[in-house]
């Protein structure tokens, strides 16, 4: 069964403090294994596309944190004021906690920014409770360390900031009903079975007003470092990888069309998707890095790169490079990678 540890509901999960007592490890007390629906989602597919993407971030953590990561910080601050975090509207008013989830977490920088934007804001008598998501221990301790960090440095500000990490699935979020105030994705819903699931069980959690707000990457016509590998591995390679796990389409939410149809089938309102198109990927400088870095630091890419024989690997690397070479004009150029941002709030009634 690859579907990961989840827990009980956020109110029961008091427990596994760490020194720092505002940054928590939340141990499991129990487990959520049926839907929202009430139903068993439980297939053989879903549990090898699930196996998949945990062994591969656990494997590729390191490898995302260094070559991603200032690609994918870029659109943070979009992600964040689509899901009115902090909020615009009550201020500091009777001192109320205000809750992010943030699924996905990964090397924890979306918290990190939010953390920022908590302690830059004016209301004094306000506290924040974050918590991370995500399927991946490595991860989760990544984003630990960097969050206890960066509080330890903001120690004379960071009294109302409180953190958790939960390991657990975004399709069957271990929390209760109507606690979050924004729930924040940032290229996660990629990586699930069911990003539909996500999406339902985020309306299920959020207080009535909140919104969710998620990014994904736009097609590849427009993403050069997805092109340049799938074109490569469609003409140099085998692209029907043999026990490669279905899934859904990847680019599936970087239609802002699609994406903006299932926020409203769920029942989200002011459903809206809006295009980083000045989004570039600064730190790749040739070709062979970036085949290495979609090789260590990608999930279904990776496989699909590792499911070649020696042969199609060989050639689809050289005619990477060249790809490579080719859109950037030898390097000189950055290659584009804009995002969708997408967003929806839970109505009042």
């Amino acid at each position: 069964m690859a579907i990961l540890s989840t827990f009980a509901a956020l109110a029961t999960l008091r427990c596994g403090i760490l020194s720092n007592r505002h940054v928590r490890i939340v141990r499991p007390k129990g487990s959520r294994m049926v839907a929202s629906n009430g139903h068993r989602e439980e297939t053989s597919d879903r549990d090898r596309f699930n196996a998949m993407e945990h062994r591969n971030w656990e494997h590729g953590f390191e490898s995302y944190h260094q070559w991603f990561g200032p690609l994918t910080r870029q659109p943070i601050p979009a992600l964040l004021a689509h899901a009115d975090f902090p909020p615009s509207a009550d201020g500091g008013e009777g001192g109320r906690t205000v809750r992010l989830l943030d699924v996905g977490t990964g090397p924890g920088f979306v918290l990190s920014a939010a953390i920022d934007n908590a302690l830059s804001t004016d209301a004094k008598r306000q506290s924040f409770q974050l918590t991370g998501l995500d399927i991946s221990k490595n991860f989760l301790s990544l984003a630990e360390k960097r969050i206890r960090s960066q509080l330890q440095r903001e120690q004379w500000h960071s009294e109302k900031i409180m953190v958790d990490f939960v390991e657990g699935t975004a399709e069957l979020l271990p929390f209760s009903a109507e606690i979050f105030d924004s729930i924040v994705c940032n290229f996660g819903i990629l990586h699930f079975f069911n990003p539909e699931a996500f999406l339902r069980e985020s309306y299920r959690v959020l207080r009535p007003g909140g919104k969710v707000s998620f990014t994904a990457w736009a097609p590849p016509t427009r993403t050069e470092g997805f092109r340049i590998a799938l074109e490569s591995i469609a003409e140099a390679g085998n692209p029907n990888v043999e026990g490669m796990p279905d899934g859904p389409y990847f680019f599936d939410f970087g239609n802002p069309e699609h994406a903006m149809k299932v926020l409203r089938s769920i029942g989200f309102e002011n459903a809206a998707s809006v295009e980083l198109c000045e989004m570039k990927w600064f730190n790749v400088k040739d070709g062979d890095t970036l085949h290495d870095i979609l090789l260590k630091g990608t999930s279904r890419t990776r496989e699909i790169l590792l499911g070649q024989s020696p042969e199609e690997a060989s050639a689809v690397k050289s005619l990477m490079i060249k790809k490579y070479d080719s859109i950037t004009d030898g390097g000189r150029m950055p290659l584009s990678m804009p995002a969708i941002v997408s967003s929806g709030k839970k109505p009042f009634s």
